[in-house]
This record gives structure tokens, C-alpha cells and sequence, in this order.
């Protein structure tokens, strides 16, 4: 059996094909998806996707690209509440990015350690 363990099933690019793609990965043996999340503002877009398929279940996290858009004050709670839905299985998407650089290393080390 085959778990794809790593989309991203909101992306723009599946909008409107998305039960097509899905029965096509099915026709090649994927059973299980996990889609990943890297904008907390779209965790309730993931998980009524993972509500409407039985075999998808999302993620909530911060991708470091973006850790500068978020309220860390707020951050560990805002995570807490979102990881209480039943289709939530992991945390991610996270870490550290010093490639691009897209924000602040100081914000990506703070998004990092409240993902932790």
C-alpha cells in the first residue's frame, strides 16, 4: 500500500480536479494521503478537505518561509486548538529555512521551537 505522505491538496493547481487527481493516484495503488499545511490561515481549507475524503488527513504548522506572518504570542495556543480535530495527524509543516531566507531567522527559530 502506498501513503502519499507529503501534498498539498489546497494548492491552487488541484482546484476543481482534485477528485480526478485523487482517482487517478488511487489507480496507481495510493490509498492514504496527508495533506500538509504551511499557512495556519488555511487549516480549516485542509481539514474540510480531510472531512470530505475518508482516506486524507492534514497537518498544522508554520512553513518557515512564512514564520514572520504569524502572532507567536499566540502561536502555541492557535496550534493546540487546531490540532484537536479528529483528522489531524501530524504537525508540519515546519523548521528552519536559511536557503531563501524568506523570513527572519530569529522568527523561524521561534516558530520552530513552538512547533516542538
Amino acid at each position: 500500500m502506498l501513503i502519499d505522505s507529503h501534498c498539498h491538496l489546497n494548492f491552487p493547481e488541484f482546484e476543481g480536479d482534485l477528485d480526478a487527481c485523487l482517482e487517478r493516484a488511487r489507480n496507481l495503488g495510493v490509498r492514504g494521503f496527508l495533506t500538509v499545511n504551511t499557512k495556519l490561515s488555511q487549516s480549516l481549507d485542509l481539514q474540510k478537505i480531510a472531512d470530505t475524503y475518508q482516506n486524507i488527513w492534514c497537518s498544522v504548522g508554520v512553513h518557515p518561509h512564512d514564520a514572520e506572518e504569524h502572532d507567536h504570542d499566540t502561536l502555541m495556543q492557535d496550534i493546540e486548538n487546531l490540532c484537536a480535530h479528529e483528522k489531524v495527524v501530524a504537525l508540519g509543516e515546519t523548521g528552519l529555512d536559511y536557503y531563501y531566507d524568506n523570513s527572519p531567522r530569529d522568527l523561524q527559530k521561534k516558530a520552530f521551537s513552538i512547533h516542538l
